[in-house]
């Protein structure tokens, strides 16, 4: 029935604003703010939608929907932003049971999206992707199968074949998730020399070098990885904006992991892990997203579950972090991302069907509810476009 629901959603979304008055404030700016949702439903026929967000009323629109991947759940630009990439559960080789990596041109006027080409992700449960920083690259993670995979960009932004495709070993405690490797993310560090890979299978965040040239992944000789502690399930990270530090969340043990990172090695060092919800905690606790603010002051992590929460970090100087906050959020938040303004953060509700909105506090990062929200179906991924 939910399925159903979401397709019909796709059409009325199309003619119709969902919004809650809100209280004011906005962004330095005040002008709209689009962006686009990719979504986890893959029965949804138009399943990337493009939104925009008023700061002046606090007020959302859907404006337009795009068909073409099955679940794309998550999103990446290339560097000037003409051109998106999508993960996509679409079966790429029957034989294999390959899924795919799919690529979209940006029309620079009214941001729609042209379908180019897909390509094999050279495994199967791809759950994230990244772009280099010069465009030439995208690299996809591929959960079900544990690969993580280096593709080449040719320069009418289409995919090109896999340059790599590398996987971890190992497993973890947790027996039901952590049978054998699960490669839940892939992140290039600032300077694009290493990819960092959270395997929440077998408790290690993966390091490979990167030659730019070959587009060849090696496991980093000077540290092919970082072991998390037992039943972590390390699943996403985020760099320091200086990039001296990492913050790991943790699906299985439900916490975040701050380690210094040597950016000319590519060596992570565990400081030291926090949870994320307080003991009290009520019911599942499934983390999922984890961001940064672009002064590197505050660190933000959802988690899911029947009581699902967002929290804030304080940054210490040495790169320690401890919770400041916790608030209860839209049911099951897969991703969540703060505004270019960093006035907002957005909270994609995957169960719910809905994106929130909430006010950031910049002086202490803390989070205010407001009373905006907007119909989406099965939301996560939000990209903005400014």
């Amino acid at each position: 029935m939910r399925k159903y629901i979401g397709l019909v959603w796709i059409f009325l979304m199309l003619i119709m604003t969902y919004n809650c008055q809100g209280t004011g404030g906005g962004s330095s700016s005040g002008d709209p703010l689009k962006f686009y949702v990719g979504t986890w439903d893959g029965s949804l026929k138009y399943s990337i939608f493009l939104c925009e967000f008023d700061p002046e009323s606090e007020k959302f629109a859907v404006l337009d929907s795009f068909a073409g991947p099955k679940s794309p759940s998550y999103l990446a630009f290339s560097p000037r932003k003409d051109f998106i990439y999508t993960i996509n559960d679409e079966i790429s080789n029957p034989g294999t049971r390959e899924m795919s990596v799919t690529s979209f041109s940006v029309d620079p006027n009214n941001h729609g999206l042209k379908f180019l080409n897909s390509q094999s992700s050279e495994g199967t449960g791809p759950s994230h992707i990244c772009c280099s920083n010069d465009g030439d690259y995208v690299f996809v993670s591929n959960y079900s199968s544990g690969h993580s995979t280096a593709l080449a960009v040719k320069e009418d932004g289409s995919i090109g074949s896999a340059t790599s495709v590398v996987r971890g070993e190992g497993d973890g405690p947790v027996t039901n998730r952590q049978k054998a490797p699960h490669a839940h993310m892939v992140s290039l560090d600032p300077e694009n020399k290493f990819l960092l890979v959270p395997d929440l299978g077998s408790d290690k965040v993966l390091i490979y070098q990167f030659d730019k040239e070959s587009g060849v992944l090696t496991p980093n000789p000077e540290q092919a990885f970082l072991k998390m502690d037992p039943g972590a399930g390390p699943r996403h990270l985020v760099f320091h904006p200086e990039g001296e530090f990492v913050y790991v969340v943790n699906e299985l043990s439900s916490t975040v992991t701050a380690c210094s990172y040597d950016p000319g090695k590519g060596v992570l060092t565990k400081l030291h892990s926090v949870s994320t919800v307080a003991e009290d905690h009520v019911g599942a606790k499934y983390p999922a997203a984890i961001r940064i603010s672009k002064d590197g002051k505050f660190v933000y992590a959802s988690t899911r579950g029947e009581h699902s929460k967002v929290s804030v970090f304080q940054v210490e100087e040495d790169g320690r972090i401890f919770r400041t906050q916790v608030v209860e959020v839209t049911h099951w938040p897969r991703e969540f991302n703060l505004d270019p303004s960093e006035n907002y953060l957005m909270v994609a509700g995957e169960k719910s069907d809905e994106i929130e909105l909430y006010k950031i506090d910049k002086v202490t990062g803390k989070l205010t509810p407001t009373e905006s929200k907007f119909a989406v179906p099965s939301p996560a991924c939000i990209l903005y476009i400014v």
